[in-house]
């Protein structure tokens, strides 16, 4: 579990989706919330390790989740006739950076999975 590359992936997105729920408990209730549970997702998508396709599924709604709380991020913003506030900028580049982490997760999972048909071909 633990030896796979996307394994450590899924784990930086949890720390970084928890300390994003953390950031924004003063903030609108539902903020905590969504945070919450996409840190629990990726953690799910660990755990998920004997069956890749799920995983990848799992992975793949995250990254989905992510883009539009994202591109809601950037309406606020956009919304807004002042300077954003500092925990608006950290939404968007830990999002920022939850997505890319999520990107190189379901790259390694398609390469594990094109090991594994690969070495069933031999067999």
């Amino acid at each position: 579990m633990i030896q796979r590359i996307q394994s450590v992936y899924l784990f930086l997105i949890t720390a970084l989706m928890a300390v994003l729920a953390i950031m924004t408990y003063h903030e609108r209730w539902w903020l905590p919330l969504i945070f919450s549970l996409l840190g629990i997702a990726s953690l799910v998508a660990i755990f998920l390790y004997k069956n890749r396709k799920r995983q990848y599924l799992v992975v793949s709604i995250f990254l989905l989740a992510i883009v539009l709380v994202l591109a809601h991020n950037f309406y606020i913003i956009w919304q807004a006739d002042f300077h954003p506030k500092r925990v608006v900028a950290a939404i968007g580049l830990v999002c920022i950076v939850s997505g890319i982490l999520a990107m190189l997760a379901l790259r390694a999972i398609r390469k594990d999975e094109k090991l594994v048909r690969s070495t069933d071909r031999l067999r």
